[in-house]
Parts: structure tokens; sequence; C-alpha cells
């Protein structure tokens, strides 16, 4: 694959993950030579928030994002959905970590209805105490959907569009979803999923255009091909661009800066040749 004139940002990587025990800084490395610029290492629970802003205090190309991921809801709330005293410790840890300068985002959050790891009325309640705790601290948010677009979406509404805005990461929703999305100021983050064969998602990221759209990784999962079966990393990126080029008959150099130019506004960052600047 030919090199890029512009670089990239990996706008949703796991670097705290076991899969990059020993090697994150190799792994960012083998990115910054393909053409990634700077990475966003994004929370779901306690422990990997804590990692993530370690990363971002340790590299000046990683941001940081805080939040507790649907599957461990039950961290704020009880199976029937009420708020706990041990949830409200862990609200006022993720508050104070918010404050930090490159803390950029809450997330992720959201609704997982495939796997159900959590009862579904406490992730309905981690979702609206963490949309209050975004609202709090000025912050975007990184949502995480599966299998529950159509509450998802309405349950945001229902409760407030994040003002800052957001990312619906590993987009995997319909058309309608893409219509909803840009009426609310909110992007979409692409993926590996978009090379698959089988894939929906050239289809939806034809429609969206340019403007709705971030390349992400969600390293160490979602590999594009020709890695699919294998860790993913955001050296990878690049191949997610060449498909999203394709889909919209665009050069991968504009997919790349429009993409990171998109991320910087939304994050309020500044990407330069050192890292990301906040």
């Amino acid at each position: 694959m030919r090199g890029l004139l512009t670089p990239m940002i990996d706008s949703h990587v796991h670097l705290n993950r076991q899969e990059f025990d020993g090697d994150w800084r190799g792994v960012a490395a083998r990115a910054t030579e393909a053409g990634v610029r700077g990475f966003l290492n994004v929370g779901y629970d306690p422990d990997s928030s804590a990692a993530s802003l370690a990363l971002a205090e340790a590299d000046p190309r990683i941001l940081a994002t805080v939040g507790v991921h649907p599957h461990d809801a039950a961290l704020l709330a009880d199976a029937e959905g009420r708020r706990t005293d041990a949830g409200e410790t862990v609200l006022a840890q993720l508050e104070t970590w918010a404050a930090h300068p490159r803390v950029v985002a809450i997330g992720e959050i959201g609704l997982d209805f495939f796997r159900d790891l959590s009862p579904r009325p406490a992730q309905r309640t981690a979702l609206a105490l963490q949309l209050k705790l975004a609202e709090r601290t000025g912050l975007p948010v990184v949502f995480h959907i599966r299998d529950a677009w159509t509450e998802t979406l309405a349950l945001i509404d229902q409760l407030g569009v994040p003002s800052r805005g957001g990312i619906l990461h590993a987009f995997s929703g319909d058309a309608a979803s893409v219509d909803w999305a840009r009426a609310r100021g909110f992007l979409l983050g692409i993926g590996g999923p978009v090379t698959y064969k089988k894939s929906g998602l050239p289809d939806l990221v034809a429609k969206a255009g340019l403007d709705l759209l971030l390349l992400e990784t969600d390293a160490p999962w979602l590999p594009p091909v020709p890695w699919r079966g294998k860790r993913n990393e955001s050296a990878y990126l690049a191949h997610t661009c060449a498909k999203v080029a394709e889909c919209l008959d665009r050069s991968e150099a504009d997919i790349a800066a429009e993409t990171t130019a998109a991320f910087c506004r939304l994050m309020n960052v500044t990407a330069g040749p050192d890292g990301l600047a906040t």
C-alpha cells in the first residue's frame, strides 16, 4: 500500500489491553511509520480508564477517555437500575479523571444487548449517569452500541443529546442511524469491518459522506482484511482508510486529512508533528 502524505488519527484503540503487554510502544511506533499521527485510547471501566490516562501522560501522541462500558454497568447501578453507593464512588473518580487535560471524552458508554453482561436496567442507568457526567465536564461522548441501536438513539434523544457531540464507535447502524447522526452532529467511527466481504458498511459510508466519518481500529479487535482473525494494530488503519477512499471515490490523502480535522474539531485538540496537543 502506498504511503499517505497526510497523517491519520486512530480515534478508538485500547493500547492498555493485555494483548499489547510489553508491546504498546512498538505498536505505536509501527503505527507512526504507517502514517498514524495520534491515538485516542478509550477507557471502559475504572482500571482501563486509569491506564488510558497513564498512557496519555506518558506519550504526547495519545489522548484518553474515561468511562464505564455497558458490560460493566453493574459498577454504577443494581439489577433494577437503581444508583448504588459504590457507583457514586466510581462516578466521582471518573469526574476527577475527566478534569485532566489529556482526557478529552467520556466513553465508551452505551447499551449492548448482544452479550447482556450487565442487566439492561443497569445499562440504561449507567448511560444516563454518564451522559450527565459528560454535560458536567463539558466533554464529548464515545458511544458503544451493539444490537441496541433503536433503543440507544431514542434514549439519547430522551435524556438529552450531548452538547459537545460524540462518536458512534464501531458504527453498525442502518441508514436511519446515519440520518440521526447527521441531524445531531455526531460522527461515525469506521474501522476494519468496512473491509469485510459481506459488510454493509461501504454503502452506509457512501450515504454518510466524508464529513461524518472518523477512522478507528478498536485494536486489538476488529482487524481489517487481510489480518482478520489476528490481533489488530493501529498500523493497519491505512487499509481502512483505503477502503473508505474507495467507497467515496476520493483519495486516501483526502480521507486522512478530513478525518483528522474532524477529530481535532470534536476533541478540541491540535495535531502537530510531535503529537496531539490539548
